[in-house]
């Protein structure tokens, strides 16, 4: 063996000294062991989802549990781990239970948005753990049919209400259909003009809010006092929200939908009065009216009003996004570099991306140009042909792919050779392209890399795909290890498509409001390839990809 010092040694008493003094030291590497919490069971949990890949807790709690009593009853975590409270510092045991305060000893009675709650499962390692927790305490202050002009504001934080009724409304003669300050298992006195208190009221009772009245609520050993206030307004539309997409814009206000029929109208910003136009097909439901503003052109100034009756709120000028572009859709673009190519203007993954580096150790690229008759769709420019390769060393097999991303060749670990995802921050509401494919049997169920993960495919027809999915990162520069999905579609294909045939994939929105940051886009000669499970001699073949903004 060496020692620390650098030299060879030999006989147990010197090494006993070498100990002694020092000399030696354990470089040996710790193991690594993830920390992960396996289970949890919280009283009062409307939902609790336990995510490893980011290492978060997201629970929902029913708004009849203190915040600051909140019962863990039940935990797992990795085995011969230890997992700390990182708020009060404690070491929790699996065999116990535990309360919680979400408040963190707060003065207010609520969960602080900038002191995440978390723990500390301990290995070799630490690992965070972010508890996310939400209560939803549903607030309500409505009044009879025709006097409510929209929904209430609330301020719940300042302990305050308003609602907004017509000036034809008299403040003397409001009719409350119901009130409710706090969590279903609050009570609520009422506050007199004198300083009387009268608990248990029936706010139907109370008519004259010519001045704010005064409510008290009380839950657990919190008292608020709650200011409750009723305005007249000559504006028959209270809120107002645009949501601009390239090519349309979701529509949405609320305000005295009884007073007359529900419109929106729109023109581009500049034009005169007669420009004015009606957007067609509007919802009504209750104090809320929506709709969808189509056929708009990108990247352009609008403006647009609501409308009820012969009452015209004030104009909202928007701008509609851009249509942003993937580079090198139509797959014309191509480089090579000694045996590798890369779909892309340079040598380099500069935008998509192969396995082409990782094959071209072996053999020749499995993800190539194309072109002329029969190659292409039209017989113009190029296309991509994709082909799964077997008898590759240590991945067994190989996909023909391309991807909006980046690859780097891992021999350690393959699978982590390709990392997908490219800025961009477009909504598209389609894309559309060619294919044509000739798939194989499927020989292996994966290998050492990728556990074997499909065992169930060995034996049966390769299936091809193409998708794309737009994600949000969350500010991160490298894609996180769980991305949010904003959108997604995609197709599969185990049938042999000897002729060029045309998709039209329809991206389902997940949320309309977040705009991605990136994109995946992918095209794979074997569904499974990522995972070394595929049939080689699967060839696919993709051309003059495309997206689409349009609504439909």
């Amino acid at each position: 063996m060496k020692n620390g010092c650098g030299r060879a040694v030999a006989g147990g008493a010197l090494a006993l000294v070498l100990l002694a003094t020092g000399c030696i030291k354990n470089d040996i590497p710790y193991e690594t062991v993830l920390g992960d919490i396996t289970e949890m069971d919280i009283r009062g949990a409307e939902s609790l989802a336990l995510n490893s890949s980011d290492r978060t807790i997201d629970l929902v709690l029913a708004d009849t549990v203190d915040l600051r009593r909140v019962f863990l009853n039940d935990f797992r975590i990795t085995p011969d781990a230890r997992i700390i409270d990182n708020v009060t510092g404690q070491e929790l045991d699996t065999l116990d239970s535990y309360y919680l305060d979400l408040t963190q000893g707060g003065a207010e009675y609520a969960i602080p948005a900038d002191k995440p709650y978390t723990f500390t499962v301990v290995t070799y390692q630490d690992y965070l753990w972010t508890l996310k927790a939400s209560q939803n305490i549903v607030r309500t202050f409505a009044l009879a049919d025709g006097q409510q002009i929209g929904e209430a504001k609330f301020s719940a934080t300042g302990y305050s209400v308003v609602a907004y009724v017509p000036e034809s409304v008299p403040l003397t003669d409001i009719h409350i259909e119901e009130l409710k300050l706090g969590p279903s298992n609050a009570t609520m006195a009422w506050v007199q003009a004198d300083g009387t208190v009268v608990e248990n009221v029936d706010p139907a009772t109370i008519r004259d809010f010519t001045l704010p009245q005064h409510f008290i609520v009380r839950f657990f050993d919190i008292e608020q006092l709650w200011t409750v206030s009723v305005e007249q307004s000559a504006q028959y539309i209270t809120e107002f929200t645009v949501n601009p997409w390239a090519r349309f814009a979701y529509l949405s206000a609320q305000g005295l939908t009884s007073a007359g029929d529900c419109a929106f109208q729109i023109r581009k910003a500049g034009a005169g009065d007669d420009a004015w136009q009606n957007v067609p097909d509007v919802t009504v439901e209750g104090v809320t009216f929506t709709a969808v503003a189509k056929g708009l052109e990108p990247a352009t100034d609008y403006e647009v009003r609501g409308v009820i009756g012969d009452n015209y709120g004030d104009a909202t000028a928007f701008t509609t996004e851009a249509e942003v572009e993937v580079p090198n859709l139509s797959f014309d673009n191509w480089t090579q570099k000694g045996k590798t190519w890369f779909p892309n203007a340079d040598a380099a993954n500069s935008y998509w991306a192969t396995g082409n580096q990782g094959v071209t150790i072996y053999k020749d690229s499995n993800s190539i140009p194309v072109e002329g008759a029969g190659n292409t769709v039209d017989g113009t420019g190029k296309a991509a042909r994709l082909e799964t390769l077997g008898n590759i060393l240590i991945v067994d097999i190989a996909a023909g792919n391309l991807f909006t991303g980046t690859y780097e060749t891992k021999m350690s670990d393959p699978a982590s050779s390709a990392t997908m995802g490219r800025p961009y921050t477009g909504r598209p509401t389609h894309m559309t392209g060619w294919y044509k494919y000739t798939p194989a049997e499927v020989t292996t169920a994966g290998n050492k890399y990728s556990r074997e993960k499909h065992p169930d495919a060995v034996g049966k027809m390769d299936y091809c795909t193409i998708y794309i999915r737009l994600e949000d990162w969350g500010g991160a520069t490298e894609r996180p290890a769980d991305p949010k999905v904003i959108a997604y579609a995609g197709l599969e294909d185990d049938q042999v498509v000897s002729d060029y045939k045309q998709f039209d994939l329809k991206l389902e929105y997940y949320d309309l409001e977040t705009k991605p940051t990136h994109v995946v886009i992918v095209a794979s000669s074997s569904r499974y390839g990522e995972d070394f499970c595929g049939g080689p001699g699967s060839v696919l073949y993709v051309d003059q990809f495309a997206l689409g903004f349009d609504y439909d």
